[in-house]
């Protein structure tokens, strides 16, 4: 959150809770009006945070500090894909001055190797014999195939397989496609997608999208049984 929209947003619950006090006297509307004002200073200076934390200026703080695990720079330099000390991978645009979190608790260290200017492959571990990958298309798209289990001496399903990973068999940036294992062990053809990836709202599930003039419409449900319905432009 900008500091400017803080400030602002400081002013107006001071204010609300002087009115508060003036219009109702009494211990009781004074303890009311104190327990609002820490209530909606907790959450904005929480929303602060949470904002700033992975934004451009506290992420180029942290890679001047060398507060990561490492910076991986596309070919003329213009946008990197940094692994911050949280295990959270991001992607920064230095002409735009954007970011995009890529994957917000990867357990292990990652290696990005640039396809082209725009396309990387980001790989890593996930745990003992287990390895994570996601194809990026900058500047917000994250691509994941299904998980394939190998079995060379562990046959028995019952016991952990051999090795398990999601690395795609292919990725040709010539004709957009990229190959993968789906969930039933099929090999599958993909289109590079362009779309931007979404990240649900934290605590939601959604079992309905929907294009209405244009534009796509996500509902949510969270566990409550509180629904939310998202608008993501067009489309």
């Amino acid at each position: 959150m900008h500091p400017n929209k803080i400030i602002q947003s400081l002013a107006f619950v001071i204010i609300l809770a002087g009115n508060l006090i003036k219009k109702f006297p009494g211990k009781k509307i004074i303890l009311i009006s104190q327990t609002l004002l820490a209530f909606i200073l907790l959450n904005l200076i929480s929303k602060c945070y949470a904002d700033g934390n992975n934004s451009y200026h506290h992420l180029m703080q942290q890679i001047q500090r060398g507060q990561n695990f490492g910076i991986q720079y596309n070919s003329p330099r213009s946008a990197a894909i940094v692994e911050l000390l949280n295990g959270i991978i991001v992607y920064i645009n230095f002409n735009t001055k954007k970011t995009y979190t890529i994957s917000n608790d990867w357990p292990g260290l990652v290696t990005a190797v640039w396809l082209n200017d725009h396309i990387a492959h980001i790989q890593g571990s996930c745990g003992t014999g287990c390895a994570k990958s996601i194809i990026f298309v900058s500047p917000s798209t994250a691509i994941s195939c299904s998980t394939h289990e190998y079995r060379i001496k562990s046959l028995n399903p019952n016991y952990p397989p051999d090795f398990q990973h999601n690395r795609p068999l292919l990725i040709d940036i010539k004709k957009g496609i990229y190959v993968c294992y789906d969930d039933e062990r099929n090999i599958q053809v993909f289109p590079l997608p362009t779309h931007t990836t979404i990240h649900p709202p934290k605590g939601y599930y959604s079992e309905k999208a929907e294009i209405k003039h244009d534009k796509l419409f996500v509902t949510y449900e969270n566990g409550h049984g509180k629904v939310k319905r998202v608008s993501y432009g067009a489309v």
